[in-house]
C-alpha cells in the first residue's frame, strides 16, 4: 500500500503550492445495479491568473482510522471501469474546464471506491532553506454501492479514562456507512450534565475510526455513564459505556 499525498491548494502557502484549483462536485458517491453506465460532469476551477495544465490518473484507496486516505495496489475493480475524458487538459487562468467521469458498475457486492487523481505539472519549491520538487495533486473520490447487495452493519464502543470520551466505531459490513450523532453523558444520579455531537464521519467497510470526543467545558472529576446514538443512512445504532474523568 502506499499512501496518498492529495494537497488541498487552498490551505497551502502560495509560495509552495502555486496553485488554486477546486472541484464540484467534491465527492462522487452512486447507487447503482451492476453494469449500470452512469456519465457525470466534474468542474474543475482555476484560482490563480495563469493556466494549469493536468493529468488524470485512478487509484483505488480507502479511508483510515484517523480519516486520512490510503492508497491501494489491489481492489481495482471500480477503476478498471471508470473514464475521465479528457484525461489530459489545461484548466486557463482564472477560468474553468468540465471533463466526464464515465463509467459502469462492475460485479461485486457493497461499496467499491476509486480516487480520481488530477495532478498538475512539477514545480521548485522552498521552505526552511530546504528545495523542493513539488507535484500537486487534488482527489475526486468516487463510492459506487452496488444496489441489491449491501449488508450494513456497525459496532461502536465508547468509554474509558481520560479528559476525553474515547469513541470506537467499526464497520463489519460491506458498504460504506457515513454515520453523525450524539453521546448523552449522565451523573451517577442519571442526571444529563453534559451532550458531546459527533460529526458526519465515514467509515470504510472493514475497516473503523478511533474518535476522541470533548465537552465544551471540562466536566469535574468522576465516573459518569455515557450513551451514544448514531445515525446513518441504513439505520439507527445504540450502545453506551463508562467514562471515568480523572
Amino acid at each position: 500500500m502506499r499512501k496518498a499525498i492529495i494537497l488541498l491548494f487552498a490551505h497551502l502557502p502560495l509560495s509552495l503550492a502555486q496553485v488554486n484549483l477546486t472541484l464540484s462536485p467534491a465527492r462522487v458517491e452512486l447507487s447503482l445495479a451492476p453494469g449500470e453506465a452512469f456519465t457525470l460532469p466534474v468542474t474543475l476551477r482555476n484560482g490563480l491568473p495563469r493556466e494549469e495544465p493536468l493529468t488524470v490518473r485512478l487509484s483505488p484507496f480507502r479511508v483510515r482510522e484517523d480519516g486520512g486516505v490510503e492508497e491501494l495496489t489491489t481492489g481495482d475493480e471500480l477503476c478498471r471501469a471508470l473514464q475521465v475524458r479528457p484525461s489530459a487538459f489545461t484548466v486557463p487562468g482564472g477560468g474553468e474546464v468540465q471533463v466526464l467521469l464515465e463509467g459502469k458498475a462492475p460485479a461485486g457486492e457493497g461499496t467499491l471506491a476509486c480516487l480520481v487523481v488530477f495532478t498538475a505539472q512539477p514545480r521548485a519549491g522552498g521552505q526552511g532553506g530546504v528545495r523542493l520538487s513539488l507535484r500537486p495533486e487534488i482527489g475526486l473520490a468516487v463510492y459506487v454501492t452496488l444496489r441489491g447487495t449491501e449488508r450494513p452493519s456497525l459496532r461502536a464502543g465508547l468509554g474509558g479514562e481520560g479528559k476525553a470520551l474515547p469513541v470506537v466505531l467499526e464497520n463489519p459490513g460491506n458498504v460504506l456507512q457515513r454515520v453523525s450523532g450524539e453521546v448523552l453523558v449522565l451523573d451517577g444520579e442519571g442526571k444529563e450534565v453534559a451532550r458531546l455531537f459527533l460529526e458526519e464521519v465515514p467509515i470504510w467497510p472493514g475497516g473503523g475510526r478511533r474518535l476522541f470526543l470533548e465537552p465544551e467545558s471540562p466536566l469535574p472529576p468522576g465516573r459518569y455513564r455515557v450513551v451514544l446514538v448514531l445515525q446513518s443512512a441504513y439505520g439507527r445504532y445504540a450502545t453506551e459505556g463508562v467514562w471515568v474523568v480523572p
